[in-house]
C-alpha cells in the first residue's frame, strides 16, 4: 500500500491525473515531485530526454508513472504524449505543471476546484509574467502563447 494519498479526494468524481513535463531539472524536480506526492499520488512524469541526472532521481520514487523520451521532443510533444498516456490509463482529466519550481504543487487544488465548478472547461492559470527572476525565454513564450490563446477564444488572459 502506498503511504501517499489522494488528499484532494472530494475530487475524485474529476477522475484527474497530474502531467510533470520535465528536462533537465534535476536541480528542482525531486522538491516539485515530493510536493505533488503530498497532495496525490496520480502522477505521470514525462522524462523528454534529460541529460541530466534526472532519469536518476525519478528512480528513486516507485509510486511514478515514467514516460520516457530517447531524445528531446520539446514540451509540447512531451505533453501530448502524457496526455495520451493519461487517457490509455483512465483518466479524464489532467492538470499540467512545470518542473522547474516555478509552479507551485499546492495550487492544484485551486485548479480542480475551479474544474468542479465549471465540468467541460479548460482552466487555465494566471501567469505572474513579470517574475525577476523568470527566464526571458520563459516571458516570451508565455506573452506568445497568452496572444494565441486570445486570438483561438476571443478572452484576455491576466
Amino acid at each position: 500500500m502506498s503511504t501517499v494519498h489522494d488528499s484532494v479526494s472530494q475530487f475524485s468524481e474529476l477522475n484527474y491525473c497530474v502531467l510533470l513535463p520535465t528536462y533537465n531539472n534535476a536541480g528542482t524536480i525531486k522538491d516539485v515531485i515530493n510536493r505533488i506526492l503530498k497532495i496525490t499520488d496520480r502522477l505521470i512524469v514525462i522524462n523528454d530526454g534529460c541529460t541530466d541526472n534526472t532519469a536518476e532521481i525519478l528512480s528513486e520514487f516507485d509510486e511514478l508513472h515514467v514516460i520516457t523520451h530517447p531524445q528531446n521532443q520539446g514540451k509540447g510533444k512531451a505533453l501530448q504524449n502524457g496526455f495520451d498516456e493519461a487517457i490509455k490509463l483512465g483518466y479524464s482529466n489532467a492538470v499540467t505543471i512545470d518542473s522547474d519550481g516555478q509552479h507551485f504543487p499546492e495550487d492544484i487544488s485551486i485548479i480542480l476546484s475551479a474544474a468542479a465548478e465549471n465540468k467541460g472547461s479548460l482552466i487555465v492559470g494566471a501567469r505572474q509574467l513579470e517574475n525577476a527572476g523568470q527566464p526571458g525565454k520563459n516571458s516570451f513564450a508565455n506573452r506568445f502563447s497568452n496572444f494565441w490563446f486570445t486570438v483561438e477564444t476571443g478572452l484576455k488572459l491576466p
